[in-house]
């Protein structure tokens, strides 16, 4: 895709994915990462109690923040931001995702991008590999920072 996704492109994209595909995740990493992903209609189920206005504030910033995984959460707050009039790009740039495997992170920047890549740069800086336990959650490439205020839903 090179032009700007339609909201049933996007849904397409983000929602067509069997679950916790794309990597092949032995017993011996899901017991060593605890890895499971959250199923869809859990996540929808979470959405659906969140404060429904974060998704219609072009400038909320959602993070999911202690293992993003493919995206799948993520995925679902574009679609709704995108479902409230927020363009692709603005709804993209507010999601922050951090991941301590790699393969997650590679997965879960291709499901958010929805074929466009002209803005790989935002994933790159909004969806990063590291320890969630010890990175800083700034986003900004700085080794020091405070958890402070910058989400408004984590």
């Amino acid at each position: 895709m090179t032009s700007t996704p339609t909201l049933e492109q996007i849904k397409d994209h983000v929602r067509q994915r069997p679950y916790m595909s794309g990597v092949n995740r032995e017993l011996v990493r899901i017991k060593s990462t605890s890895e499971v992903f959250t199923p869809s209609p859990l996540v929808i189920k979470t959405l659906d109690r969140m404060d429904q206005n974060i998704f219609k504030d072009p400038n909320s910033k959602v993070g999911d923040l202690y293992g993003c995984g493919d995206g799948q959460f993520l995925g679902e707050v574009l679609i709704r931001k995108v479902e409230n009039g927020i363009e692709f790009k603005q709804a993209l740039s507010t999601l922050y995702g951090v991941d301590i495997m790699q393969d997650n992170v590679d997965l879960c920047r291709e499901r958010l991008l929805c074929g466009q890549v002209h803005l790989k740069h935002i994933t790159d800086k909004n969806i990063i590999r590291a320890d969630s336990s010890r990175y800083h959650m700034a986003f900004d490439g700085t080794k020091d920072a405070s958890f402070g205020s910058l989400f408004d839903f984590v």
